[in-house]
């Protein structure tokens, strides 16, 4: 069985490209069933956020990635030329460690942030629910949300990291200096506006408004922090209002377009207005920038901000890598005896049946032995059956320790006659 991990991140890939494979809660169920429709793939499990997209397959193909990249160029409307240098494969050790880097918050573009470790729980709540994951990938899940953890508490990765939505206001300060009295209006209503929210609120922020397609939970959400809900059907006059714009919706296509902000300009006779643009796909058009007086960022523009406050946590990736070489070194020896105890038993109970076998056809030949006479026969064969074995097993065990352990032991299995199913392979491990 091969693990593999295909996806690309805000490192490898812009955020045009990214919003094309975003996948939306909702989407998720019907993709990762779509998955497991192919023959070659057992398990699988997405994590898809708005600096990644990635596929973590379990497969008994090891060119399984290639049918993943030709699924996600389709689903994205890219041919197969355009999206693959984008795109990053890692297979066996390297997938796990990569998991693990991401839930440990070294992968992120704000080194040690917190939602991504929550975001790779409800990756794997997603995949477990719907029946998409199995042994394999739920114990990497587990594994990599335990290390998340460990680094965020055994290390310093994660004091004074800037979440995206505190990273956006600190870029609303450099502009406005002085956010106090300034009306802010954040458009959506999930855990990214909140947590935006509370960082406007900590910085002096008194006026704040929150627009919504489900008025009750901006209402909800407005309430918690003094603020005013704005019904969707008004946010032409929230528009008008508000100094700083912070959008955060999961739409398919802009709600921010060129004309709306055309329109808004005129209104407030030129005012300057500043728009932050956290979501992914994005909220607003591109060329809503080029209007005079409109200052507008998306999340790729907060890099900068980001890699200026960072180098203390760079510095404690070093303890988070040890961590997580840790805990890789942990599942890479379950997931590699998996394969190798069913083979060692079969093998075991392969050769002792051939044995028994011709124990007994010798048996009947040396009726004449006395019990303790022939118990010595059996003793002796069954020593010789053991030093026998003793290398070819020893020879498995080593091979479970080796990167292309898959194509030995599969080589081992055709040597030496051995199916094994993976239920009962499961079953063996969980049992041991």
């Amino acid at each position: 069985m091969h693990l593999m991990v295909v996806g690309l991140s805000h490192k490898t890939a812009p955020i045009e490209l990214r919003e094309k494979l975003f996948f939306s809660e909702q989407q998720l169920p019907t993709i990762l069933a779509n998955l497991k429709d192919s023959t070659a793939i057992s398990e699988c499990a997405i994590l898809s956020t708005c600096n990644r997209t990635e596929v973590y397959i379990c497969a008994s193909d090891p060119g399984a990635d290639t049918s993943i990249k030709t699924f996600l160029s389709r689903i994205g409307g890219f041919s197969n030329e355009e999206l693959t240098p984008k795109l990053y494969v890692y297979r066996s050790y390297k997938a796990a460690a990569h998991l693990f880097r991401v839930a440990s918050g070294v992968d992120s573009m704000v080194i040690g942030e917190q939602q991504i470790l929550g975001q790779v729980k409800t990756a794997y709540a997603t995949a477990s629910k719907h029946g998409a994951s199995g042994p394999v990938l739920n114990t990497l899940f587990q594994q990599a949300i335990t290390v998340g953890k460990r680094a965020r508490t055994e290390t310093e990765i994660a004091r004074g990291a800037f979440s995206i939505g505190s990273v956006a206001v600190q870029l609303a300060r450099s502009i406005f200096e002085e956010l106090s009295e300034r009306t802010v209006l954040v458009i959506g209503a999930g855990k990214m506006a909140e947590l935006t929210i509370t960082h406007l609120v900590s910085c002096g922020v008194k006026s704040v408004l929150v627009a919504n397609r489900t008025h009750e939970k901006a209402e909800h959400l407005a309430s918690e922090f003094n603020g005013q809900a704005v019904r969707f059907d008004n946010l032409l006059t929230a528009l008008m209002k508000a100094d700083i714009i912070i959008t955060s919706t999961g739409a398919p296509e802009p709600i921010i377009s060129r004309n709306l902000v055309l329109s808004v300009m005129r209104a407030r006779r030129g005012r300057p207005i500043f728009f932050i643009d956290i979501a992914v796909p994005r909220d607003i058009e591109q060329t809503v920038g080029l209007i005079d007086n409109v200052f507008a960022y998306n999340i790729d523009d907060l890099q900068k901000v980001v890699e200026v406050g960072e180098v203390a946590r760079r510095a404690e990736i070093a303890k988070v890598e040890a961590l997580i070489a840790e805990q890789v070194d942990e599942f890479m020896r379950w997931f590699r005896m998996r394969d190798v105890v069913p083979i060692i038993a079969d093998l075991q109970k392969k050769y002792e049946e051939i044995c028994d076998g011709e124990m007994k056809k010798l048996r009947r030949k040396l009726e004449h032995l006395s019990e303790d006479e022939w118990n010595a026969i059996v003793a002796a064969a069954r020593s010789i059956l053991r030093k026998v074995m003793h290398q070819p097993l020893t020879f498995i065990k080593q091979c479970a320790e080796s990167e292309d352990s898959s194509d030995r032991l599969s080589f081992l299995r055709e040597l030496f006659g051995i199916q094994v199913d993976e239920l009962k392979a499961d079953e063996k491990i969980d049992g041991s």
